[in-house]
């Protein structure tokens, strides 16, 4: 029998979910944006995040093991972790990740939402061509608003003299990695057995590898090595914090959906962003018109009408009653760092 939660407990969880969710973008903003130098450091950033991860996991395990809280560190299988799966897993995050840092470098908090609403359009026309899914009217329906919502904000963009074209540019390519992230994300929880612990760490042990040689040939492991940052003690409380964040978003978003359900989890993303929006405009002192907002409206509209077709969906013939919310969610960028 489930177990019923207080109101003060779904209160917590969610304030908890808002909380990890809107400082990762932020805090994220803050690094990548010009606060500690000129120097594009956007792969040095998501390689340290990947690295603080895998470091935070051995410590919470083995704190874990000292407490006796039951939690312990996954033992590392060489075969799981070179699975074909599990390495398309780590490559696409590692693209995605990049991309989404060198996005928030040009762009405005604010305009985080419509920048990667594209995720849910790759994500639609990847299962149609990958894994051979029908999409309904309203399916089609939905990545019609999101495209309005989309064109909509590059014009007020543009015509606010904001407008980043390599920023629009990373976008789109982090929400395309995101959704192939998406797809075998689903993929490698069969290898691993459904392990969300397993899979975390795993992956980003995966990515540390994947990252270093771009973080060298990049120069930018060299540019903080050899400047002030490498004793500027903000910078690395700031960028050990992102990567806590970054591991934190995935169960966060699990305990949201575990005390509240599928659907609450999915409108609880969509009034985030339209907080996280707000936050940003007021904390810049940015102004934005009418049709700014109706860009925003749109494309949340979109993903909450894909939201609510997946959620009706036939229940597959096994018997299985529960419905599942797709993967566009900010577990994708764990991040999928997210949404």
């Amino acid at each position: 029998m489930e177990t019923k939660r207080s109101p003060q407990q779904i209160a917590w969880v969610v304030a908890l979910y808002w909380m990890v969710s809107i400082s990762m973008v932020f805090i994220n903003k803050h690094i990548l944006s010009g606060s500690y130098g000129v120097n594009d450091l956007s792969i040095f950033v998501a390689w340290y995040q990947s690295l603080a991860a895998v470091i935070l996991i051995k410590l919470v395990t083995w704190w874990s093991g000292h407490l006796r809280l039951g939690l312990t560190l996954p033992t590392l299988d060489i075969h799981s972790l070179l699975n074909s799966d599990m390495l398309k897993l780590s490559f696409s995050f590692v693209i995605g990740l990049t991309f989404n840092n060198l996005m928030l470098k040009h762009i405005g908090v604010a305009f985080y939402q419509v920048a990667r609403s594209s995720t849910l359009i790759f994500t639609i026309i990847l299962s149609f061509c990958i894994l051979k899914k029908s999409v309904s009217i309203l399916g089609i329906a939905s990545c019609a608003l999101v495209i309005m919502g989309f064109v909509i904000g590059i014009d007020q963009e543009d015509n606010a003299g904001t407008l980043s074209i390599w920023g629009m540019i990373y976008g789109i390519l982090a929400s395309l990695a995101n959704a192939v992230c998406g797809i075998y994300f689903k993929r490698v929880e069969q290898v691993l057995d459904g392990d969300s612990l397993k899979q975390a760490y795993y992956n980003n042990i995966n990515s540390v590898w994947i990252f270093l040689p771009l973080v060298i040939s990049s120069g930018q492991a060299q540019q903080v090595l050899s400047s002030d940052l490498i004793t500027n003690a903000s910078f690395w409380m700031f960028l050990t914090f992102s990567g806590f964040l970054s591991l934190s978003i995935g169960w966060v978003s699990a305990l949201q959906v575990k005390y509240t359900s599928p659907v609450t989890h999915h409108i609880s993303i969509n009034a985030k962003s339209v907080t996280q929006t707000m936050l940003a405009i007021m904390f810049y002192h940015e102004y934005k018109t009418l049709m700014w907002w109706c860009g925003n409206l749109l494309v949340i509209l979109g993903v909450f009408l894909y939201a609510y077709t997946k959620m009706n969906e036939t229940p597959p013939k096994d018997g299985g009653s529960r419905k599942q919310l797709p993967s566009y969610t900010d577990v994708s960028i764990q991040k999928t760092n997210a949404n």
